[in-house]
């Protein structure tokens, strides 16, 4: 029998009180033996009381303000080893909702930086323009035009930055919001490698759509699925290698369709995988800063597949190029 509760406990105690009475007195006759029950009466009621009072009535407050209980009027319904698991999964739960709050300060911080880092930039870069042509640029025909397109270059940048903010904030407050049907997918994909054509010339880089799966149709939310091909392929160009390909295949997994988009660019190192899809997180922030962008694609990406129940994944090897993978169910 385990002493767990205050009941069992002022037993327990009442009659080790009980036993070492009788074993040291000298004559038991039954005269006595009304004493030892009322000495046994009065040994249980005093004990039941101390612990309720000084010892249990303390736990149960604490138990309480821990977990909120409404059960637990009863002091006989408590279990000091119950409480005691329950304590320590207690504590391990705001530990890790600690450490949890601690990383996500730290993602806030990093990510309030990088904000104030890439529209810092192009805002810089307005303010030099605007400042040379007010001290006597505007009237240098040599340079006022030049002034002028770089400073709405920059604006451009700037408007991009906040409308993929913008896309990002209400994927996380709409996602219930999606226009979910059957649409034909495939058809999309050449859409988006057709809007990314002359971007891609540029490069020299093939677009490609394969389909290797039994059906052209998938059920999503087509223009954000549209917005994901935009990205991927997008982020397929500025980090291909010129002369290179990227490929959309569809693959058949029973009810499943699995969708890739791969390329044979310059490929990820393993130790920025993790990372790949946080808001203006970089691989190569040199080459990024030349080829333009926002660093918000793969963000926006993740954002709207999860809004599918669906995760993004990716493999690359560096120099050999990256491939990023999604599902989605299969359309009619």
């Amino acid at each position: 029998m385990r002493l767990n509760t205050p009941l069992k406990i002022s037993l327990f105690l009442s009659f080790i009180i009980i036993l070492f009475t009788i074993i040291f007195s000298y004559i038991i006759d039954e005269s006595s033996l009304f004493w030892y029950v009322v000495l046994f009466s009065v040994t249980f009621i005093l004990i039941y009381f101390f612990l309720k009072g000084l010892f249990f009535e303390k736990i149960r407050i604490i138990y309480k303000n821990i977990y909120k209980f409404k059960g637990t009027s009863n002091l006989s319904q408590m279990n000091i080893e119950k409480v005691e698991q329950e304590a320590e999964e207690w504590a391990d739960a705001k530990e890790e909702e600690l450490n949890a709050y601690k990383q996500d300060q730290g993602y806030r911080r990093e990510f309030l930086g990088n904000v104030s880092h890439e529209l810092k930039t192009p805002i810089f870069n307005i303010q030099g323009y605007v400042q040379t042509l007010l001290d006597g640029g505007l009237e240098d025909q040599n340079i006022n035009l030049k002034y002028l397109q770089r400073a709405n270059k920059s604006i451009d940048r700037m408007i991009n930055i906040v409308e993929d903010l913008e896309v990002i904030s209400r994927l996380e407050t709409e996602q219930s919001q999606l226009d979910l049907q059957s649409f034909n997918i495939v058809k999309l994909a050449h859409e988006a490698t057709e809007a990314l054509e002359l971007k891609a010339d540029e490069m020299n880089i093939k677009l490609k759509v394969v389909n290797e799966c039994k059906t052209n149709f998938a059920v999503g939310d087509r223009d954000k699925i549209q917005q994901v091909f935009i990205n991927l392929l997008s982020n397929s160009i500025k980090y291909g290698k010129k002369g290179g390909k990227t490929t959309i295949r569809f693959c058949n997994m029973d009810n499943n369709m699995l969708i890739e988009v791969s390329d044979n660019g310059i490929g990820i190192e393993q130790d920025s995988l993790d990372r790949l899809f946080e808001r203006f997180y970089r691989v190569d922030k040199n080459r990024s800063r030349e080829i333009g962008g926002t660093g918000l694609g793969l963000a926006i990406v993740k954002h709207i597949l999860e809004g599918h129940n669906q995760t993004i994944n990716v493999r690359s090897t560096k120099d050999v190029g990256s491939t990023f993978s999604f599902i989605l169910e299969k359309g009619e």
